[in-house]
């Protein structure tokens, strides 16, 4: 056993003993790999020896290990192991980006990242949504990235007049982050409402191309509006998902009970 595999069994045993093994494994997994204790590129032991160090079932480190690789701590080389990754966390409470396997209750984590972000003047839904800004409105193009499964697109518009230190931001402090929570800590607007409108499109060349799809591939367009005190819009959103055998979640809504004045969602 090497010093990597001692840091996982050390964590491990020390939570608490009745929480669930696979949640108690993945949790010292993470801990190590924020400690240090396990550095990015490292090798995993295989699972079946993980489960003989730990003494646990093969299913519980199958479990535990499948869901560090979907959030993206962990990534598997077909051939060659599993490693750890660069260390992203999945947004939290997302309102738009919610995808389930049939049946689960459960959604898959959310990454993001940031593609383009630029000064645009002209007209579209956007403006018809947002209202004329004479300082035109920040695009932040993204790459959502969902649970490593597939891809989505997103261009988002701001009115610059309100949103224009946007521009100024650093970009690690908008990919990996909940939008909607920098709006409502940094501009004093949470949102409180979206609605959305869905429909099939051809999806544009650089859209496919970040969704990893053929040049004139058809996807799901869902343009959303979010608003927030005395129903003011302050964001619109062309939400762009490829076909997919994951269900989307449509209700817009927070996923953990709490009010919208959290500001919570992507």
């Amino acid at each position: 056993m090497d010093a990597s595999d001692s840091a996982v069994l050390a964590r491990f045993h020390g939570q608490r003993a009745d929480a669930p093994k696979h949640a108690r494994l993945r949790t010292a997994i993470v801990e190590a790999v924020e400690a240090g204790d396990l550095p990015t590129g490292t090798k995993m032991p295989g699972e079946r020896e993980l489960s003989q160090i730990l003494g646990v079932s093969l299913g519980t480190t199958q479990k535990a290990l499948g869901r560090l690789v979907d959030e993206g701590f962990l990534v598997r080389r077909q051939g060659h192991g599993t490693f750890v990754g660069s260390v992203r966390r999945p947004v939290s409470g997302s309102w738009h980006y919610r995808f389930r396997t049939a049946g689960s209750r459960e959604d898959l984590p959310v990454f993001t990242t940031i593609l383009d972000r630029r000064l645009v003047n002209d007209d579209g839904p956007w403006s018809t949504a947002l209202g004329r800004d004479p300082k035109g409105y920040v695009l932040l193009r993204r790459r959502v990235d969902i649970g490593g499964k597939f891809v989505c697109a997103s261009r988002l518009f701001l009115p610059a007049t309100r949103f224009g230190r946007l521009m100024r931001m650093a970009l690690t402090r908008l990919s990996d982050v909940n939008l909607k929570s920098v709006l409502a800590l940094e501009f004093a607007a949470p949102t409180l409402t979206a609605e959305g409108l869905a429909r099939v499109i051809k999806l544009r060349a650089d859209d496919a191309k970040v969704m990893g799809l053929a040049a004139n591939s058809c996807g799901l367009q869902v343009d959303i509006v979010a608003r927030s005190f005395g129903r003011q819009a302050i964001s619109f959103q062309c939400m762009l998902v490829p076909p997919t055998e994951y269900g989307l979640v449509i209700d817009f809504a927070p996923t953990d009970g709490a009010t919208t004045r959290t500001g919570r969602g992507v």
